[in-house]
């Protein structure tokens, strides 16, 4: 569980970028979003979003939750507890383990102290109470919007060290995570939030969409948990085969397994009932709640593979990681992890970690020692690993912090206020990247009494060229796209030409798919739908969206790939073909799966919204945008696909309020001013849609069709010598444009 982020995360272009296109002489034209996929990515929750809430605050008695058949899927289960007779070592290690603790019943002994005697905490402009009643059961006191308070009554206990959350029932079989937590060490309340002020209505407010539990925690503090959201009566009928990370959170399903040991043969043969995973899969096992993902089939079994059940998150033009992969919001550890040279070597989790503890298999730097000293082959590893003395390479003394491998290579970001979390990326300490792009460094965490010119001269008068590597290039190259810089097309293309890892791959394919209408760009994301990684080939399928728009050439290069072996792959190709695809495939069956299980959320709204709209179905279209803005009205990116779809339908009042709104929100965003500038413009206000479009080059002087309808705005505000310098802009930013050389050859004439 991690803190609800304020505004939901849109992990796709949508949003991002603008989708309107160019101003005509003669028209400005607006067209509804959709063209990238969005999939919902489970933050477990945690950074940024606001959400109405339907259900009231006061809480009234939990509706019964309706009786479900037999469930034929937690059957196969047999339980942790059975587990303990034949595996008592591995029992033992988990039962003190935060898996084992990751989701509980209220305990009276355990958690009196957070409740006994009463706690007043102060969260933003608010005072809650937490205390125990008469009958010894735990309640919140908690202010609402009618100012006065109401009780709250504690249901159970969600994670354990170094935080623990706890859960309240709320109407159609919700559970809630309330954003006060207890610290057990400190032995203190404090809000997750820090000094944010969330308020009922938001997205993100313990009451919100953003901490349901059924939603965004219970799939990975839970074994085997199926969240049975029913859509029509916005309910869930939330079930699982164990409460919290039980054994067969990791093993599978394991009656089979227990029925068998019981009625096995007195000679010992081979168990047919348990096959052992390879290192892969039991990496993908962790992977599959230890990564910022989205949900696809939302039922992953381990021994699956991670990419027929998720979307996950990579370094793209976002920000949810810096260029050089370092993590930036809560994505916690496999994504980075699978840049990193050490996956690249052939280490897995199990390497490093207990997998029924949970914690490091060695303290310090023999953890990293196992495999960089002198004459250690470790098996299972690709290629042995380079010997380091940590004392001649880190510069550090044997005792001092900075000698210890994970103060450099793993730095550490604290979430949700206590929970510091090691980056996996093993990432170079690199000031000069600071300097350059303000990526952060390990060095300047350690030493807040220095300044980055002195972390520079270190580290060059230490290691010298060796700086000079190809991972810095490569954080300079995806800097330079994820601003616009179209210089950076043909480094991209050279880079997808490389052997590189298949993270950084799929991140490179992300990237460039802003320019797959150029067709060298789409020469080299084709190639890459052809890549022996999945995640490569769904990163490929998603950036050359644009060219299905272009006709049957585009759709001829992405239909292949609807009968991929993989369903992350699937499903991406059927999205860019959402206007035309089978619903009765396959691919058409496993899109229409993952736009239900996530139609909980905004973004999911968002998403049906848009495939609606894309198979001309606008008034189920405009319905779900504006569900999507109504459960999340404080995210930018709902108001502007609003916008978008009311200016199709030819509401260009609605469109301009709407993008006025998105504007409001995220007045730094320049695709959004570029957005309402098209609104203004259809609707027949010339003056304000310049204004518009100024604001947008001001803030992206690299945006060159912004520059273009700028120039073609100019002109037809009567403003020659202006018009004239914005398309030399647009021009020296793509001099190819066939469009702009048109309207040079214009105001030539004139």
């Amino acid at each position: 569980m991690g803190q609800a982020r304020k505004r939901q995360e849109i992990t796709e272009e949508t949003g991002n970028k603008s989708v309107g296109k160019r101003i005509v002489p003669a028209l400005l034209v607006m067209a509804v979003a959709g063209a990238s996929m969005v999939v919902i990515s489970v933050v477990h929750p945690g950074g940024e979003t606001k959400e109405a809430v339907k259900t009231p605050l006061e809480p009234k008695p939990v509706e019964p939750v309706a009786t479900l058949p037999a469930d034929t899927v937690h059957a196969s289960y047999a339980g942790s507890e059975s587990c303990k007779s034949c595996h008592a070592a591995a029992y033992e290690k988990w039962m003190s383990s935060n898996h084992h603790f990751a989701e509980r019943a209220f305990d009276k002994t355990k958690d009196a102290p957070a409740f006994d005697p009463p706690h007043s905490i102060t969260h933003g402009k608010q005072t809650s109470e937490a205390t125990m009643d008469a009958a010894e059961l735990a309640e919140f006191l908690t202010l609402e919007s009618d100012k006065t308070k109401h009780s709250y009554p504690v249901q159970r206990v969600i994670g354990n060290d170094p935080l623990r959350q706890f859960l309240v029932e709320s109407p159609g079989g919700r559970m809630q995570a309330m954003e006060l937590a207890w610290d057990p060490k400190k032995s203190e309340w404090f809000d997750v939030y820090g000094n944010e002020d969330r308020q009922p209505g938001e997205w993100g407010h313990w009451t919100g969409r953003g901490m349901n539990w059924n939603a965004q925690c219970a799939s990975c503090h839970n074994t085997r948990l199926q969240k049975n959201y029913q859509p029509e009566s916005d309910t869930y009928h939330t079930r699982m085969a164990e409460m919290s990370i039980g054994c067969e959170s990791c093993h599978g399903p394991m009656k089979n397994h227990v029925d068998w040991q019981g009625k096995k043969p007195a000679v010992v043969t081979k168990d047919p009932t348990v096959k052992k995973p390879t290192r892969d899969q039991a990496m993908e096992t962790c992977a599959a709640c230890h990564a910022r993902r989205g949900e696809i089939s939302g039922d992953f079994v381990p021994g699956d593979s991670f990419y027929d059940h998720f979307s996950l998150s990579v370094p793209d033009g976002s920000d949810l990681f810096y260029p050089d992969g370092q993590i930036h919001d809560e994505d916690y550890e496999f994504t980075a992890f699978s840049g990193s040279k050490m996956h690249a070597a052939g280490v897995r989790c199990v390497d490093c970690h207990d997998p029924h503890t949970g914690r490091r298999v060695l303290e310090g730097n023999a953890l990293c020692m196992q495999c960089h000293a002198a004459g250690v082959v470790r098996p299972g590893l690709t290629k042995p690993a380079p010997v380091i003395d940590p004392v001649a390479h880190s510069h550090h003394g044997e005792a001092s912090t900075g000698n210890q491998c994970v103060s450099c290579h793993m730095p550490v970001t604290t979430y949700m206020q206590r929970h510091a979390r090691h980056d996996h990326g093993f990432t170079i300490p690199d000031p000069l990247l600071t300097k350059e792009l303000g990526i952060p460094n390990a060095c300047a965490r350690c030493h807040g009494d220095k300044d980055n010119a002195w972390a520079v001269k270190a580290t060059q008068d230490w290691y010298g060229e060796k700086m000079e590597r190809p991972t810095r290039e490569r954080a300079r190259l995806f800097a330079r796209a994820r601003d616009g810089d179209p210089a950076s097309v043909p480094e991209l293309i050279a880079f997808l030409k490389q052997p590189n890892e298949p993270l950084w791959q799929a991140s490179a394919s992300h990237l460039l798919g802003a320019w797959a209408e150029d067709p060298s760009a789409a020469a080299a994301l084709t190639l890459q739908l052809k890549h022996p990684s999945p995640l490569v080939r769904e990163a490929a399928a998603r950036a050359v969206g644009p060219l299905v728009e272009q006709g049957a050439a585009g759709a001829d290069v992405i239909e292949p790939l609807l009968s991929d072996p993989s369903r992350s792959v699937r499903v991406a190709a059927a999205w860019m073909l959402k206007s035309t695809v089978d619903v009765k495939s396959q691919a058409g069956t496993e899109l229409s799966h993952m736009l239900e299980i996530n139609s909980d959320q905004p973004t999911g709204q968002m998403q049906l919204g848009q495939y609606e709209f894309s198979r001309k179905n606008p008034v189920e279209a405009l319905a779900h945008f504006h569900k999507a803005v109504e459960w999340d009205p404080g995210s930018p990116p709902y108001h502007h696909d609003l916008a978008m779809a009311l200016s199709a339908g030819g509401d260009t009042t609605g469109a301009i309020r709407e993008m006025q709104q998105a504007v409001k929100l995220s007045p730094d965003n320049p695709d959004y001013h570029y957005s309402l500038a098209l609104a203004w413009n259809e609707a027949g206000s010339l003056p304000n849609a310049v204004a518009a479009l100024e604001k947008t080059v001001k803030l992206a002087p690299g945006m060159e069709r912004a520059w273009y309808n700028l120039a073609v705005a100019y002109l037809q505000s009567g403003k020659k010598p202006q018009s004239m310098e914005a398309a030399r802009k647009a021009l020296q930013l793509d001099p190819q444009d066939s469009r702009v050389i048109e309207l040079m050859k214009i105001l030539g004439r004139q």
